[in-house]
Formats: structure tokens, C-alpha cells, sequence
């Protein structure tokens, strides 16, 4: 009869850590990526195969490549934020992140790509929610209000809400 006991408080034990690492803490995110693979701007595209071209379409407003957050997350591509007719796009290419749960596209009111910095910022509440990440993997678009102010937003940040935690951020650079 204990012997019985002993297999079902193991298995209470094991479903109730399954749930935590599985439900809480999202661990299977770390091993699934979420691929997308969206149309860019073509002057986007032209610019990522020629780094030397210059935006002809829509109002370049800012770029940059993304810069690593927390050391254990790797990070890498480029971003650009657009403005045409009064509709601000914000467009990840070549994009590639560790992947996480919970993770959010912010644009924070910094200069500084600096992990402490932008933690900082975030945690003071001077960042604005653009969107959930669309994926971990791939060119991807995120159209944002056309009552969106970018001054001194000047970082985004893929920002895991669960945890805290900055996976990267990419200062987006007027005119570069």
C-alpha cells in the first residue's frame, strides 16, 4: 500500500513541475520557433541587398541593427521605421531571436541599447507596447497608430513581459 502512495505523490510531483516548466515558465519555447516570413517594402528589400541604396518610397524615419539584451538570448537584423501617408510601419528584416514566452515588440524612450538602460526605462514605464512579437524568426511588418510619436522613443526592444526580461533592442538612427 505505501509503495502505491509513493508512485502517486511521484507523479503528482512530476505533473505539478511539467505544469511549471511547461505552463508557467513556457520552457518549450526555447526549443519551437515561430517562423514568419512577411513581404517587406521593396526599397527595404533593395536596401538589405544593397546596404549603399537609399530609401526612394516612404520617409525613412530611422534604422538600425539590433544589438543583444540579456546575455543569455542571442539577437540579429535590422530594423527600419517608415512613414507613408501618415501610417508609421515599423519592419524587422533578417530578423532571428532566441525565442521566448510572452514577447513584445516595446519602443522605449532611450538613446541607449544598454541592457541596464533599457531595463530601466521599461521598468519606470517609459516604453510603448507596439505589439506581441509575430515570430522569433523572419521578415516581419507591425503597422502602429498613426497617433504614434516617435520622439524620444528611439530604442525597440523585444521585451519578454513574464519575466522582465530585454532580449535585444536596436536604437533606430535618423537618416542612417
Amino acid at each position: 500500500m505505501q509503495k502505491w502512495i509513493k508512485i502517486g505523490m511521484t507523479l503528482v510531483f512530476v505533473a505539478v513541475m511539467s505544469w511549471v516548466a511547461f505552463g508557467f515558465f513556457g520552457i518549450q519555447a526555447l526549443f519551437i520557433d515561430r517562423e514568419v516570413n512577411e513581404d517587406i517594402p521593396a526599397w527595404i528589400a533593395e536596401m538589405e541587398a544593397n546596404p549603399a541604396a537609399s530609401a526612394t518610397q516612404d520617409a525613412l524615419l530611422g534604422q538600425g541593427a539590433f544589438q543583444q539584451g540579456d546575455s543569455t538570448y542571442t539577437i540579429s537584423g535590422n530594423a527600419y521605421l517608415s512613414q507613408s501617408s501618415s501610417q508609421f510601419q515599423l519592419t524587422f528584416a533578417e530578423f532571428n531571436v532566441t525565442n521566448g514566452p510572452d514577447l513584445f515588440v516595446y519602443a522605449v524612450k532611450t538613446d541607449s541599447t544598454e541592457n541596464q538602460a533599457v531595463k530601466a526605462t521599461v521598468s519606470a514605464g517609459d516604453f510603448i507596447k507596439l505589439g506581441e512579437l509575430k515570430g522569433n524568426i523572419g521578415n516581419q511588418n507591425y503597422l502602429l497608430d498613426r497617433n504614434f510619436k516617435s520622439d524620444g522613443y528611439h530604442v525597440v526592444s523585444i521585451w519578454c513581459k513574464r519575466f522582465g526580461r530585454n532580449f535585444g533592442a536596436v536604437h533606430l538612427k535618423n537618416g542612417e
